[in-house]
């Protein structure tokens, strides 16, 4: 009787299905979760009737109570938010800003920002509200 010889033969090829399904689900909750993470700091806005969805493109300017400024998630002082946003925007390349001021801001702080704002060369200029909530 002849022995069995069992010829083994290397695996040439590698399965990256397992690679790709962890990345599917990596992107899923990213996918998830990223809208969550998109406000720095929560400010109570102002209500309006006509509140439309902003575009998600764009430069977002948060004036919150205490003289806390954010420019995309950023935080910086009040005195140097005219500056820090000028490094920012480019009039060349020219994105539409959006303003998310807290309701109980005085009136002449929000006129201030707006104004470095133009003086920044920012033409796009909206100020972000939210629509009534049912009652």
């Amino acid at each position: 009787m002849k022995p069995v010889e069992f010829q083994q033969s290397r695996m040439a090829e590698i399965n990256v299905t397992p690679l790709v399904d962890v990345f599917l689900v990596l992107l899923i909750i990213f996918m998830i979760s990223a809208p969550m993470l998109k406000a720095a700091y929560d400010v109570s806005l102002p209500t309006s009737k006509k509140a439309e969805p902003r575009s998600a493109e764009g430069i977002e300017v948060i004036l919150a109570k205490g003289d806390i400024v954010f420019i995309d998630n950023s935080q910086v002082s009040k005195a140097d938010f005219g500056s820090a946003f000028k490094q920012i925007y480019s009039p060349a390349n020219p994105r539409p800003v959006y303003v998310r001021a807290d309701g109980s801001l005085p009136y002449q702080e929000i006129v201030n920002a707006l104004d470095l704002l133009r003086q920044a060369g920012a033409i796009d200029v909206g100020l972000v509200t939210e629509p009534p909530r049912p009652r």
